[in-house]
């Protein structure tokens, strides 16, 4: 009898790990496994005043590229369309300011420079401010920020500005608003703040790396993406309600972010690129993120053709996804090695739309 027992047993195991395995793996592919692919770039633009080695970093927003011009008047913007062409030139401060200077910068609705920054006023205070130009380069609007320090902003459908940043009193008080994310009106100032910094981070030092991370307006939404924690919020732009994700990372070539997108339609892409492993090898890749309501955790998918991996002590191959500067409408604008200092524009297609 004994025997017989554990000749069932055994039999029952044969036949029922088969089927977990079926259910293990049919819950892993509900996660997002989409194949997409880049197209080829349709068109590129070299933009050789502000793309170079030791130049700073511009900002991409709103089919503009914003580029602050530091060495030269630090509360001075210039920006440049799609062409290349440079189409708009500012100094961003409020009225009154005697000295300022701006970091943060993005481009309005209405084809003016949104930047925020801080400085001296003409009667001795200190400020810290978002300010807003009109298309011919004019302050026409600002607001005081308090002891909140924006490190990116950009303007949302109403004519609201969103800032992601943190207190400069965040370390030493503890009055001070822990939120990193704010919203704000010109005409009636703050709106509202969300996000503790104490909900990405326990760590003292912690608010220093708030920048490293991303901010775009969308049509319908606020998307944020915090690099340090890898977590993915939205905000619904018309209600204020906010919906965040853990985003899964063990299926990216790094952690160091290299780029993020918000496309029209609601697609979110991000860049990846990891340090040199111990033989040396680099990885640079760009993903799809899937972030559905009421699940935890947000899935990044591969965009086929964009994970290359090469040895960092060689030049870079060229086609090499290199930086995801934001998006053009639907369309994506990346650097690519080979584009020398220009931007190029491709479309995210399903790999079996893809041209041969």
């Amino acid at each position: 009898m004994r025997s017989q027992s554990l000749f069932y047993k055994v039999t029952l195991a044969a036949v029922l790990l088969p089927c977990f395995a079926l259910v293990a793996s049919g819950q892993q592919s509900s996660q997002p496994q989409t194949l997409v692919t880049l197209s080829a770039s349709m068109r590129a633009t070299l933009y050789p005043e502000v793309m170079c080695i030791h130049c700073i970093v511009p900002e991409w927003d709103r089919s503009y590229l914003l580029h602050w011009e530091f060495d030269t008047d630090p509360a001075l913007v210039t920006m440049y369309d799609r062409t290349g062409k440079k189409v708009l030139e500012a100094r961003v401060a409020p009225q009154n300011a005697a000295k300022v200077s701006v970091g943060a910068r993005g481009a309005t609705h209405a084809g003016g420079i949104l930047a925020a920054g801080g400085g001296t006023m003409t009667d001795g205070s200190s400020q810290r401010f978002i300010a807003k130009t009109d298309a011919a380069g004019r302050t026409v609007q600002s607001v005081d920020t308090g002891r909140f320090t924006a490190r990116h902003v950009c303007e949302a459908a109403d004519g609201t500005v969103w800032a992601f940043g943190y207190d400069l009193d965040i370390h030493d008080s503890p009055d001070a608003d822990k939120n990193v994310l704010r919203h704000y009106s010109f005409e009636r100032g703050l709106l509202g703040t969300f996000v503790s910094l104490d909900s990405i981070s326990k760590r003292p030092d912690s608010y220093s790396n708030t920048w490293r991370g991303y901010l775009r307006c969308g049509k319908d939404r606020v998307s944020v993406y915090i690099a340090p924690a890898a977590q993915y919020i939205e905000v619904d732009a018309s209600t204020e309600k906010l919906s965040r994700w853990s985003v899964e990372m063990s299926s990216v070539v790094g952690s160091k972010t290299r780029g993020f997108a918000l496309t029209d339609e609601g697609r979110i892409f991000v860049a990846f690129a990891n340090d040199p492993d111990p033989n040396g090898e680099r990885k640079h890749g760009l993903y799809e993120l899937k972030a559905t309501p009421g699940s935890p955790i947000a899935y990044l998918t591969a965009v086929d053709g964009t994970v290359t991996a090469f040895e960092s002590y060689k030049a870079v191959p060229d086609g090499t996804f290199l930086r995801l500067w934001g998006a053009d409408g639907n369309s994506l604008v990346v650097s690519r090695k080979g584009n020398d200092w220009g931007l190029s524009w491709a479309n995210v297609l399903a790999a079996n739309t893809a041209p041969e």
